[in-house]
């Protein structure tokens, strides 16, 4: 009986795969993985950390910058050595924090926090949700909630991993975002595929 119910839920899974990641990542199973070493620090991830650190280069107006989901602070410790715009960044591992804070990041804020019921103070030029979005069942409910942040000219920079998941993410978004830029990124060693895309609210 449990075999025929273990390919039941498979077949729903492929027929209609999930709203996102976030039933298999939980802030415990973070946590386990910051604190055994998860690292993005490597040659595969350059490209799309450059293409972002690019982007929130360009558009970072008067700050401040918003870091949705900051991990252990690699973009912002990377963002340090081009810019002294104020960023404002959390993750929802306790773990990632502590580590983003032991990277002494000057006029950098890390906290500890869960998208989903973060309700953001002040203004921000830019909002960045590096690989998180897609961790998000009410990822439609984050954005909408930090876009009420954003500058008059305040842009968001979403980088996805290209998945199932991810393209009807993608198409969701569109609805309700205007896409200003794109770029797909491959990376020829692991095959990894990105679209990371410069989106502002629809007026």
């Amino acid at each position: 009986m449990r075999i025929v119910r273990d390919l039941i839920n498979r077949a729903i899974r492929h027929v209609a795969p999930a709203r996102s990641k976030e039933h298999w990542f939980s802030a415990e199973r973070w946590n386990h993985s910051w604190s055994h070493g998860y690292n993005l620090n490597s040659l595969n991830e350059d490209a799309r950390y450059g293409t972002v650190v690019a982007w929130m280069y360009r558009h970072e107006g008067d700050g401040p910058l918003l870091d949705v989901g900051c991990g252990d602070g690699l973009l912002e410790e990377r963002y340090r050595k081009v810019s002294t715009t104020p960023i404002v960044a959390f993750d929802y591992s306790s773990t990632a924090i502590e580590r983003a804070q032991a990277r002494h990041l000057p006029d950098v804020e890390f906290f500890c926090a869960d998208s989903r019921e973060f309700r953001p103070r002040g203004r921000f030029s830019v909002a960045v949700l590096n690989e998180s979005l897609y961790y998000v069942d009410d990822y439609l409910e984050v954005m909408e909630n930090v876009a009420q942040a954003l500058t008059a000219e305040g842009v968001f920079i979403v980088s996805m991993l290209d998945t199932l998941i991810t393209r009807r993410m993608w198409k969701n978004l569109k609805r309700s975002y205007v896409v200003l830029h794109g770029v797909v990124l491959k990376d020829e060693a692991t095959g990894g595929l990105w679209h990371v895309r410069l989106l502002r609210p629809r007026k």
